[in-house]
């Protein structure tokens, strides 16, 4: 063991600085594992409870300025699983640790003390393990945020149909109320002898002589889908055919001079 302890403080010298706190761990899990698997002896298995007794009778206790040993003075209760409430636990312990410390020396001892500017108190854990716990937090805080953003969503989701049904409910009562007193009206109306809109003037069919003309020239309206489809009436109808229509009239062939009637008069 003793020359694995050098070995240890050897590469720990040789290691940087950066890489001192995860070495350090790994060194220590694997003496662990070292210890836990070797055999232990008959010597290891004897509990003298006696000569312990008689040990730390005899031990002479040591003041508080030697040691500053604080002991916490409630057990820390948090759940195993919630990380965050355990790293809570453990810093408010410690701060209360550290603020009886603080008090013991002045009040008791009257010890003064201040931290010097450029002083840096070992941590417990590494920084790699901090990091994850960081990250581990991080990723807490936002798992709540988005659970909450879908919860107000989902909500107001139920809100606005909840909202569309009242709207379509009270639409629906005011179109049945309208109905009802259009039946209503009707009903009272026929008692009275009347029909609905019996008493507005009606509008002139007569029409102006503008009017006609167009109707006579470009339709009246109607409908205008298969008028121009041909039937047996249509198809032995040729009062409109005429046989030149639309066919170019010959011209009649220009004068020839009298040269050229000369040199056709010589070719013949």
């Amino acid at each position: 063991v003793a020359g694995r302890a050098m070995a240890v403080k050897k590469k720990r010298k040789a290691a940087s600085p950066e890489k001192e706190d995860e070495e350090r761990e790994a060194e220590e899990d694997e003496l662990e594992r070292r210890a836990l698997a070797e055999p232990k002896t008959a010597k290891w298995s004897i509990y003298d409870e006696a000569g312990l007794s008689a040990c730390a009778s005899a031990m002479e206790p040591s003041s508080f300025l030697e040691t500053l040993v604080v002991s916490y003075p409630s057990a820390l209760v948090a759940a195993s699983t919630d990380d965050l409430e355990r790293e809570v636990a453990i810093y408010n312990a410690t701060l209360g640790a550290v603020e009886e410390a603080r008090r013991r020396l002045v009040e008791e001892h009257g010890e003064e003390f201040e931290r010097p500017d450029d002083f840096f108190c070992e941590m417990m854990k590494s920084d790699a393990h901090m990091a994850r716990v960081k990250d581990e937090l991080i990723f807490q805080q936002k798992k709540m945020e988005a659970f909450e953003k879908r919860k107000e969503r989902q909500h107001q989701l139920k809100f606005k149909k909840a909202v569309e049904a009242d709207k379509a409910a009270e639409k629906a009562a005011k179109k049945k109320e309208a109905l009802k007193q259009t039946a209503e009206f009707r009903k009272q109306a026929a008692a009275r002898g009347k029909t609905l809109g019996a008493d507005k003037p009606t509008a002139s069919t007569r029409k102006s002589r503008k009017r006609a003309a167009v109707d006579r020239k470009w339709g009246f309206g109607g409908r205008k889908k298969g008028k121009k489809r041909n039937d047996a009436k249509t198809i032995n109808d040729l009062s409109d055919f005429h046989p030149t229509r639309g066919k170019a009239k010959r011209k009649a062939p220009p004068p020839s001079s009298p040269a050229k009637k000369k040199q056709k008069k010589a070719r013949s």
